[in-house]
C-alpha cells in the first residue's frame, strides 16, 4: 500500500532532494534550500511544498476555508451574477427590495448573499475570524475599510460653508484607517497590508479641481516635496499652506503661455488640501510605526492624476532604505498606463526611493466610457480585453527590467489579477529572472470571494498571495458590490469555472469526500 505524507511548506525538515508525483493532477513536492542562523551557526534547512498546477483546477485546496453553507451561497451568488437582467438593474432592484422588505430585512438578505460572499464584515471585530481562516492556508489579507466618495455625491461636494461637517467626516475616515492598521497589526502582525481610498479623506470636488490643475503642470518636480514640507513644519499650518500655494502660483506665472486651464484654487481649498495631506501623513506614520504597508487604491480618471501624484510623494518620503510602506496602483485598462509606469519608475530611481506598484485591470470602465460619450472627449479606456491584457504584460515587463537595474528590494510589484493567463505570465517572468516562489519582490492578489482556485493554489505552492478583504458599513459597501458585478460581467457570463468548482467542492462535502 502506498502511503503519501503531506508536508506543509512551513514545516522545516532535513531531507535529501527529491521529486514525487501525486495522483494524476501534476502536483509535485519540491525541495528548496534556505539558510538560517542559530547561535551564530548557519544550517541548511530544506522545506517542501507542492509545485503549482497552472491549470488551477485544485478546488480541494481552494475552498478548505469555506464552510458548506458558504459554498452553497457562493454557488448561488455566482449564478445570480451571471443573469444580465439582474446586473443591469441591480440599483433599481435594491431600491425596490428595500421598500418591499423593509430596510432591516433587506440588509439581512444582502448579508446572507452577496455581502456575505464578497465582504469580510461590517466591523474590525467581525473580520477577525475571516482573517484567521485565510491565514490558516497561507493567504494574507489586505484589509480594506471600503469608504469612498465621488463628485456625484452631493453631500461630499457641498460648499465650504459646511466645512466643519466635512472635516468631521474625513477625520472619522482617518481614524478608521488607523484602526484598520492596528487591527492588521494585532491579528496579522507586522509586514501586513491595508488599502486606502483617498476620496474618503477630502471632498471629491476639491480633489477633482486639483487633478485638473496638476494635469496642466508638465514638470511637477518643480513643486515642493509635500511630506518633507509637512513634517518640517508640523505645527505651522499657515506657513505650510502659503509655501504650497506660492509654489503653484509661481509655476503658473512662469509657464502661463503653456497652460490652458482656467482652474483656480481658493485659499480655503488650498487649506483643505493641506488638511487632507495631514490626514494622509497621519495614516502613513501609523503604518511606519506598526510596520504595515499601504495600498493607495486607484479611482476614477478625473481623480487619478492627483491620486498618483500623492502616492508618489508618499513613496518619496516613506519608501527609504529599501522599505516599501507605500504602494501605488496602476489601472492597465487605461491607454496611458505604460507611460505612467515608466515615468514613475524613473522618478523613483532618480530620487532613490523604493518603487512599489500594484497592477490591476481597472474597476470603473463602464462609468468612464459613459462619461467620455456624454461629454464628447476621447475614451481613455483600451479598445478591448486583449489590448488591456497586452498593456498589463507591458507594464509587468517594464517593472521586471528594473529588478536588475536597481539595488535589491528597491522595486516591488503586486500582480492583482483574476486572469489565469496573466498569473501564468507573471510566474514565467519570475522564472526568467530567477526569483524564488516566496520572493518579496513579487506578490499576487485577488478580491475576497473571487478566484479562490487561483489564490489558494498560489499560496499552497509558496507564492506571496493576498486577498483584498473589504469591510465597513453596508450602505457604504453597496456601490462596491454593484461595481464588482458590473465590471466582472463578462467573467460571470462567459466563465462558469468559479461556480462549477464551488459546486464540486459542495458535492464533495455532501458525500463526505476528503478535501
Amino acid at each position: 500500500m502506498l502511503t503519501i505524507k503531506y508536508l506543509h511548506r512551513s514545516t522545516p525538515i532535513i531531507c535529501s532532494c527529491r521529486t514525487k508525483q501525486l495522483f494524476t493532477k501534476q502536483i509535485y513536492f519540491q525541495s528548496t534550500i534556505a539558510s538560517t542562523a542559530d547561535k551564530n551557526e548557519k544550517k541548511e534547512v530544506r522545506s517542501e511544498f507542492p509545485l503549482l498546477d497552472t491549470k488551477f483546477n485544485q478546488y480541494q485546496i481552494a475552498y478548505r476555508y469555506r464552510r458548506s453553507m458558504e459554498l452553497l451561497r457562493g454557488y448561488l451568488v455566482y449564478r445570480l451574477f451571471s443573469i444580465n437582467f439582474l446586473v443591469n438593474n441591480q440599483v433599481k432592484i435594491a431600491e425596490w427590495g428595500e421598500r418591499i422588505l423593509g430596510a432591516r430585512l433587506f440588509r439581512s438578505l444582502l448579508k446572507l448573499t452577496a455581502f456575505g460572499h464578497f465582504v469580510g464584515g461590517e466591523t474590525s471585530q467581525e473580520i477577525k475570524p475571516v482573517i484567521k481562516s485565510l491565514q490558516k492556508y497561507g493567504v494574507k489579507p489586505i484589509l480594506d475599510y471600503s469608504v469612498e466618495s465621488d463628485d456625484t455625491d452631493k453631500s461630499s461636494s457641498s460648499s465650504s460653508s459646511s466645512s466643519d461637517h466635512n472635516d468631521s467626516v474625513h477625520d472619522f475616515a482617518t481614524s478608521k484607517f488607523i484602526e484598520c492598521i492596528k487591527t492588521s497589526y494585532d491579528v496579522c502582525g507586522p509586514n501586513s497590508t491595508i488599502a486606502v481610498k483617498l476620496t474618503a479623506l477630502i471632498r471629491p470636488v476639491v480633489l477633482k479641481k486639483f487633478n485638473i490643475l496638476l494635469k496642466s503642470i508638465e514638470n511637477r518636480s518643480l513643486l515642493p516635496p509635500l511630506f518633507e514640507l509637512i513634517n518640517q513644519e508640523p505645527n505651522n499650518t499657515e506657513k505650510t499652506v502659503e509655501t504650497f500655494r506660492q509654489s503653484i502660483k509661481s509655476y503658473f506665472e512662469k509657464y502661463q503661455n503653456k497652460i490652458s486651464t482656467s482652474i483656480i484654487l481658493t485659499n480655503d481649498e488650498f487649506a483643505e488640501i493641506y488638511h487632507f495631506l495631514i490626514r494622509l501623513n497621519q495614516i502613513a506614520q501609523a503604518c511606519v510605526e506598526h510596520k504595515i504597508s499601504i495600498m493607495v487604491d486607484a479611482e476614477q480618471t478625473y481623480f487619478q492624476t492627483a491620486i498618483n501624484y500623492f502616492a508618489n510623494e508618499l513613496q518619496r518620503y516613506y519608501n527609504k532604505n529599501n522599505d516599501a510602506f507605500i504602494y501605488g496602483t496602476y489601472q492597465c485598462y487605461l491607454k496611458e498606463t505604460l507611460a505612467s509606469v515608466k515615468h514613475d519608475l524613473s522618478h523613483a530611481e532618480h530620487h532613490n526611493y523604493t518603487f512599489a506598484a500594484k497592477l490591476v485591470r481597472g474597476a470603473y470602465m463602464e462609468q468612464e466610457r459613459r462619461l467620455a460619450q456624454e461629454y464628447g472627449y476621447e475614451d481613455r479606456i483600451n479598445t478591448d480585453f486583449e489590448a488591456t491584457s497586452k498593456m498589463y504584460r507591458a507594464c509587468l515587463d517594464e517593472v521586471f527590467k528594473r529588478f536588475n537595474k536597481r539595488h535589491t528590494d528597491q522595486v516591488r510589484v503586486m500582480v492583482a489579477s483574476h486572469n489565469e493567463d496573466t498569473i501564468r505570465y507573471a510566474i514565467q517572468k519570475m522564472k526568467d529572472f530567477n526569483l524564488s516562489h516566496d520572493s518579496s519582490l513579487v506578490s499576487f492578489a485577488s478580491l475576497y470571494g473571487m478566484s479562490d482556485y487561483v489564490a489558494f493554489a498560489l499560496a499552497n505552492s509558496g507564492y506571496n498571495t493576498y486577498k483584498y478583504l473589504p469591510y465597513g458599513p453596508m450602505e457604504s459597501l453597496q456601490p462596491y458590490l454593484f461595481r464588482r458585478a458590473q465590471e466582472n460581467r463578462a467573467m460571470f457570463e462567459k466563465s462558469n469555472k468559479d461556480r462549477h468548482l464551488h459546486f464540486q467542492a459542495l458535492k464533495d462535502r455532501i458525500f463526505n469526500l476528503k478535501m
